[in-house]
């Protein structure tokens, strides 16, 4: 292990982290209150998955599972990250089993996501409302348009829907949050 590099381990009790100076931090695992799995990409690194505790005293606490190796260059440790996480899930579900894992987006994509989908539905329909259309000659012309605008929503409301991150049982985790297995 280098100096400046983490370890984290899973033990009965507690998530365990030790620093490159060797000093030890405990996180029990009943004062964990919330968890979060997403597949995050970064520049450099597309295939970053991310875990995420919050403890109930302390700052959240994120681990992927890329390794810095030096600027711009990142190791990809999905073979060691994915069963770490399966076991902190085990020994998280067994010592808090009402904590629940928050999947899908992270919260800042999901945000972006809605306001990127609110924009393009805005502009839709500007486009169908000013935009001159065979629709223009019929004499209901704006109320047909309207009801165009008025169908449009509950296909962009599912589409947020499905980008919210969700709560799932630790014991129900989706493959989908956790990298591939590389082994096979």
């Amino acid at each position: 292990m280098s100096r400046s590099e983490r370890e984290w381990r899973v033990e009965p009790d507690a998530l365990v982290t030790r620093g490159g100076a060797g000093r030890e931090r405990r996180y029990r695992w009943r004062d964990i209150v919330s968890v979060g799995l997403y597949r995050d990409p970064a520049p450099n690194r597309p295939w970053r998955y991310v875990f995420e505790l919050q403890p109930r005293d302390a700052r959240k606490i994120v681990i992927d599972n890329a390794h810095f190796v030096s600027r711009g260059q990142f190791e990809e440790r999905s073979h060691d990250y994915a069963p770490f996480v399966r076991a902190s899930l085990a020994s998280l579900a067994e010592a808090n089993p009402k904590v629940c894992a928050l999947v899908g987006q992270t919260g800042k994509r999901w945000f972006f996501l809605l306001i990127g989908a609110l924009i393009a539905l805005g502009g839709l329909a500007y486009v169908l409302a000013t935009v001159r259309t065979p629709l223009d000659a019929l004499p209901y012309a704006a109320l047909i348009k309207f009801g165009i605008i008025l169908a449009m929503l509950p296909i962009f409301w599912g589409w947020v829907l499905k980008a919210l991150p969700r709560g799932v049982p630790l014991q129900n985790i989706p493959e989908k949050v956790l990298p591939p297995d590389t082994a096979s």
